[in-house]
């Protein structure tokens, strides 16, 4: 029973990115362990080797048109444990106890968002009932698709119009430095806390989340204009994203837990 979940904590990582249940899909997602892992040199090489063979292996079974589509699946499947198999027996013990941690940390968050999702789309389903039930004649609905459009076609309006009045305000270096930071944060889109429902910053919370992405912003462009190997690059990047994360869930943290000790301290 260990061995099995081991070996099905890999498959979540690598294998199961590349082929999909539903036949002929390709994955544009790599193969890659979690970097909470800490690969050596040697097993990273190790790890790229079995990934290279089995993407191989993968194509070429794909483009074999006089193989059935039953014989198909039994192949990809005789070759996802091979390469988990392999991926295993690179693995020390002890970064095999921590795959099986990090993939059940995984699967409760897989959990959890499904149960949203499914929340979500329960209330849909349950809003679409509650127009039916208002028995709207046709005119109605014509009418309501025409505001709906119209307030959509006004929103672009009005945030085109502020953007250009702020502009207006800003000097030509601003405005330039702006539009790189816009950049920053759609690339990454890591920059969401102001959108956390129900919890509302202290002014030194925020500027230290202010402090925080412009030291991110600065360090990550330096690293993207260093000269040095392109996989040491994405692994400073890799690092310096994950370090930025977990001090913003810090911040995040000492910020609610200060709030709960303001509400709890008798007035």
């Amino acid at each position: 029973m260990k061995r099995l979940f081991l070996s099905l904590a890999i498959l979540a990582f690598t294998s199961l990115t590349i082929v999909s249940a539903q036949e002929g899909r390709r994955s544009k997602r790599g193969f890659s362990l979690p970097q909470e892992l800490n690969l050596t040199s040697e097993q990273q090489q190790k790890v790229d080797s079995a990934n290279n063979e089995f993407r191989a292996k993968i194509s070429d079974l794909r483009s074999n048109s006089n193989i059935s589509k039953e014989d198909r699946r039994t192949k990809i499947k005789e070759l996802r444990r091979e390469h988990r198999d392999a991926i295993n027996n690179i693995l020390t013990p002890e970064q095999q106890t921590k795959l099986k941690e990090l993939q059940s940390k995984r699967e409760k968050e897989m959990s959890m968002r499904g149960k949203r999702h499914d929340r979500q789309r329960e209330l849909a389903i349950q809003y679409k009932k509650d127009l039916k039930d208002l028995n709207l004649t046709n005119e109605q609905k014509q009418q309501i698709r025409a505001i709906n459009e119209n307030y959509r076609t006004k929103s672009k309006e009005l945030a085109l119009q502020h953007r250009e009045d702020l502009n207006k305000i800003y000097t030509p270096e601003q405005q330039s430095k702006l539009r790189d930071i816009r950049k920053d944060f759609s690339k990454d889109k890591t920059f969401t806390y102001g959108s956390r429902k129900g919890m509302k910053l202290d002014n030194a919370s925020v500027e230290k989340l202010n402090a925080l992405k412009e030291n991110y912003i600065k360090e990550k462009k330096a690293i993207e204009m260093s000269r040095i190997a392109p996989a040491a690059q994405k692994q400073k990047l890799s690092d310096l994203r994950e370090n930025f994360r977990k001090e913003r869930r810090q911040i995040l943290a000492d910020a609610q837990k200060e709030k709960a000790n303001k509400q709890n301290t008798p007035a």
